[in-house]
Formats: C-alpha cells, structure tokens, sequence
C-alpha cells in the first residue's frame, strides 16, 4: 500500500490494513509466519507527514542457546514523521537532534517497508526457547534440555584453583 505524503492533510485518516502472509519479508533471522495487522493513521501536523498505529505478527526465531525454532508474537506501536520533499537535498546533511525522529523517504512511502522497519525494531536481540534454556553442550553438541551427555567440562587450569572456594 502506497501513502502519497504530499496528499496528508491535517485531519487523521484511519487505516486498517492486513498484509498477507509473504507480503512482507522481514530478515534471514525473523521470518514473519503470520499476517501482519495494521491499524493506524496518516496526519500531517507543523513538522509534516505522520503515519502511527499499532500493528501486530508473529514471527519465527532460534533460541540463541539451543538453536531451536520458536514462534514469538511481536506488536508495538510507533509513530513515524516524514521529511518533506524540500528538506531533502542531495548531498551531505548534517545530523541533529531534531532529525533522529525524521524519515526520508521523497514524496511517496510504502506501507509494507514502514511495517518492515518496525517490526525489526521489535524483534528482541537474544530470544530464548524458554527461561531456563540449557543450550547445547559444548563438547558433543547435544542438546541438553533433551538429554543429559554425561560430558565432563575441561576447567581451563588457571581457573582450577576457584573451584577450592566452594
């Protein structure tokens, strides 16, 4: 869906938008199992063209530990300003404070990329299966929330003399 940002006037127009799934792609490390849902608005106030709203997915992720695959619902809310064509020169531009909020995207800006960023801003760092996730053992590989291996832990040697402290 394209929002033309010149055509954002100042009085809220709702937008309620599913995207089906495969509509959007997310990143080799979250890949989106679910529609994605949006409901929002577009507006334009004295700095320019917002679009906010809240939009909701799922996503499937490895647990950084075991490397098993989960599905983790992701939502948020968010509220996006556009830089208008003419504060968007060629060329070198200085950063400020005021612009860390700003998006440049010219005169037109599609949905799905917008949803895109957002729901990767979501996604947490380091996902785990569950809380007490025991990963996989160094040694033989195995997962040790399924089996217990048996592999003794090497203690490197200039380590060895904590374990007196016990």
């Amino acid at each position: 869906m394209k929002i033309d940002l010149a055509a954002i006037r100042t009085t809220r127009k709702e937008i309620e938008v599913s995207f089906p799934l495969g509509s959007i792609d997310a990143s080799s490390d979250a890949e989106i199992v679910a529609n994605v849902e949006f409901r929002g608005s577009v507006w334009r106030d004295h700095r320019g063209p917002h679009i906010s709203g809240h939009f909701a997915t799922k996503v499937k992720l490895e647990c950084v530990r075991c490397l098993a695959v989960i599905e983790k619902a992701i939502e948020g809310d968010f509220d996006d300003l556009f830089a208008e064509e003419e504060q968007t020169t060629p060329g070198e531009l200085e950063l400020t404070p005021e612009l860390m909020d700003v998006s440049f995207a010219g005169d037109s800006v599609e949905l799905a990329e917008v949803l895109r960023e957002q729901i990767l801003l979501e996604v947490p760092e380091q996902i785990f299966c569950r809380d007490d996730c025991r990963g996989l053992c160094p040694k033989c590989g195995q997962d040790r929330n399924l089996i217990d291996c048996n592999c003794s832990a090497d203690i490197d040697p200039r380590w060895a003399a904590l374990e007196d402290l016990n």
